[in-house]
This record gives C-alpha cells, structure tokens and sequence, in this order.
C-alpha cells in the first residue's frame, strides 16, 4: 500500500485545521477540486495533463478601487475636507503661517491689556540697566493700552475677581502720618477726595538747629540711618566709622526699590513710626528719591504719569514734608541726602528734580539739614564722575556699573563727610561743644 504524499511544511493541507485555500499563495485561487475517481490498486498512475492543470487554476482578477463617492458643494463639512482646502478645520490642518499670526496676535493683546501690571512690575525692579530697559518697553505698551482703552479690560477682571486696583500703574495716595505725643505741629496730609494738592502748611519755625547732649561710652549718641538700596552700602560704611568712635550706637535699615512716591510697595511714613517709636534716635539720616522719579497720584485721585508736571514737584514736595515733620522731635536732628549725579541724562534729570523738592522743603525746618552730594560725586561742572581721588588721593571707582548705587569706596566717601556733618552738631570728642553757627 502506498504512503500518502506529505505536504511540504508551511503549505495549505499541513494544518487540518486551515482549508486548502491555494489562493493565499501568489493571490490565486483554487477551483473546487473534481471528484477523482480511484483507481485500483496496483495500477500505475497516469499523468495528468498540463492543458487539464491549466483548466483547474485560473488567475485571480485584480480587486478594482471603489469609485469616490460625489462631494456636495452645498455641504460646508464635505467642502471643508477636500484635500488641499486651507480652511480644513474639520480634519484640524492650518497653514504654519497662520497659527504664527494668531499666536503672535494673542500675544500683542495680552501685553495691552496687562500694560499697567507689566509697568508696574518692571517699577518694582532694583534699580539699575535692567529696570531702566524695562520701563522703555512698557512704557510704550501702557500708552497704546491706555489710548485703545485695553486696561479697562484688566481693570474689569479685576473688578469681577474682587481685586479692584484702580490706578494700578501709579502710586496710590498716601494715608496721613499719625499724630505722635512729643511731636507738636506736624502737617496732615490730606486723604483722598480732598481738594487737588496744594502746598504743605507753613511748619512752625525754631531758632536754629536742635541742642543735642554730649554722648558718652556708657550713654552713646542713637543715631538711625536709612532708605532706599542707596542707603545700603553707605550706610554699613556710616555705621562702621560711627561705631569706631565709641560714642554712638547707630541702626540701619534700608528697603531696596522703596520710595515716598510707592507707598503701597512700602509704607515708609509707617515703618518710620515704628522705628523712631522703637529707637527714639536723636540724629536720623535719610536717604530717600532714588526710586520716587515716576508716577505719582495726587489726594484727589488724579494720576500724574510725567515727572515733568509742575503737580508731580508739588505732591512729591507735600510728601516730603510731611515725612520732614513727622521725624521732628525737640531733641533730634534730621540729615537729608540729596541724590548725586546720575550717569543717564534723562535718569539724572529726574534725580534733580527730587533733590529742588527736598532742598526746598529743608530750607524751611531747622531741624533739617540737607546735603548736597553733587560736589562730592559729580565733577567740576557737577556731572557725572566715576572715578574720584579717594582718601589717598588715588583715582578710585565711586559708582557701580549700573552708574547709580555707590561702591565700598563711595559708601566710605559719603560717610566721611555725613560723620562731619554730624560732628558740626554733637561733639564726638566727649568735650561740650557750642553751635558752630
């Protein structure tokens, strides 16, 4: 008996399970097979021929695509997903070009309509290149927002989350210092709704300077020194050479970005409450304006953008004023810092602006002394200088690089010349003293 033909592996038959589907191979396919007679056994096997084979397989006819259904061009959603169509918003498809223009668009739009934050961020930087680069770019940003009226979007947020901030790009009004026992006659300063600002009352007039009394060891001089980032490196130079003396106990405390015009970034007529109330210092040294050259709003409300306005110099000096006389005290003498030339034009311009208002307002409080620092920081025309002879009389950097803050060496040179002024007053030598006049 003959075995039956094995089927070469991977072929249709070797798997009972699979039918004998020839067309998977070489995609043909198989016609069902005829009945084949058996034949007897021991009969030898005719072959079959090849015209009867070429009968049995036939080629499988190549499958045709399906023909593409008809678009209406009357359905907006058909239209939209024909290939090729730029409004494909369907399938979600936008030209590059056009994502960049909306995007850069909402981004133009956010910086309008946040202009008054964004100023006021960039007011709140150190100063220095940075901030000055800053408030260049948003300034510009705030006046279109202003003149399309772009803020009053962010303002009506603000309204709607509860965190109404009118007048955000400016400072807002003072509140009046607080009367203080053993402090008679300081000016109020108006609060808001009042009328528009006017010229601080007439302070009541002394003689002369106050009469201090002749520190000791064991009684020391208090002495406070204090301000804005300026007072920083000069005042650790103050409190060094003040200290050596043995005769004064001196405080420093400084708020870098602070001012008189920004008291809701920091209240200083309220910490000098407190601090004098703390310290009950008899000589105080201030050094305030580095930050106050910006917008400022009046009692009634009024914003003052441009420092340039007469009724910027009359708020500020109001303002100054009013911290000169709320530091009054029978026994106590105020030393008043003007700023000293500004490397930037313009920034100096403002800087001098600052120092007319507290020169001016000094010049009617005894108990005031203002210094000018223009002669010790400015050249012979009382520019702007860098380098100045130090104490050895050598060429010496007394500005940083931003051509605002002071340097060690112009911390030690400020602090020389205030110690002497200090010293026209109080003698640090343990011997009475009378009033140089």
């Amino acid at each position: 008996m003959t075995s039956p033909t094995r089927t070469p592996p991977g072929w249709p038959g070797d798997d009972p399970t699979v039918p004998e589907e020839l067309g998977a191979l070489g995609r043909r396919r198989a016609r069902p097979a005829r009945p084949v007679p058996r034949r007897p056994v021991g009969r030898r096997r005719q072959p079959v021929p090849e015209e009867e084979l070429a009968a049995e397989v036939v080629a499988e006819p190549e499958p045709q695509p399906a023909p593409a259904p008809a678009l209406d061009d009357t359905d907006p959603v058909a239209t939209a997903a024909r290939p090729g169509n730029a409004d494909d918003l369907v399938a979600g498809v936008q030209p590059a070009g056009r994502v960049l223009v909306v995007m850069v668009a909402a981004l133009v739009l956010a910086m309008l309509v946040n202009a008054d934050a964004l100023v006021e961020r960039a007011e709140r930087k150190p100063l220095g290149p940075e901030r000055d680069r800053a408030l260049a770019v948003w300034h510009p940003v705030q006046d279109v927002s202003h003149v399309l009226q772009l803020h009053r979007v962010r303002q009506l947020a603000d309204w709607v989350a509860g965190n109404d901030d009118d007048d955000r790009a400016v400072s807002p009004v003072p509140e009046p210092a607080p009367e203080t026992a053993g402090q008679p006659g300081r000016a109020e300063l108006p609060t808001p709704g009042d009328a528009a600002a006017s010229p601080a009352p007439d302070p009541p007039t002394a003689a002369g300077p106050p009469d201090l009394r002749t520190p000791s060891a064991a009684e020391p001089l208090r002495l406070w020194v204090g301000g804005d980032s300026m007072a920083e490196i000069f005042g650790r130079s103050l409190l060094t050479k003040a200290q050596a003396t043995g005769l004064v106990d001196p405080t420093l405390h400084y708020e870098v970005s602070s001012g008189l015009v920004r008291p809701d970034f920091y209240n200083w007529p309220g910490a000098l409450t407190a601090d004098v109330e703390a310290g009950d210092p008899e000589v105080l040294v201030a050094f305030f304006g580095a930050n106050d050259g910006q917008g400022i709003v009046l009692p009634d409300g009024t914003p003052v953008q441009q420092v340039s306005d007469p009724r910027w110099s009359a708020e500020y000096r109001r303002r100054v004023g009013a911290v000169m006389d709320q530091l009054r005290a029978g026994d106590r003498l105020v030393v008043w810092l003007g700023q000293p030339p500004m490397r930037e034009p313009g920034f100096d311009g403002r800087m001098d602006l600052v120092n007319q208002a507290a020169m001016a307002e000094a010049a009617t409080r005894p108990w005031i002394v203002f210094v000018d620092t223009t002669t010790l920081f400015g050249d012979p025309s009382g520019a702007f200088a860098e380098l100045l002879p130090d104490a050895a009389g050598n060429p010496t950097d007394m500005r940083q690089g931003d051509g605002i803050h002071l340097t060690r060496a112009g911390g030690d040179r400020l602090a020389a010349h205030v110690m002497a002024v200090i010293g026209a007053h109080v003698d640090l030598s343990g011997a009475p003293r009378g009033d140089p006049g």
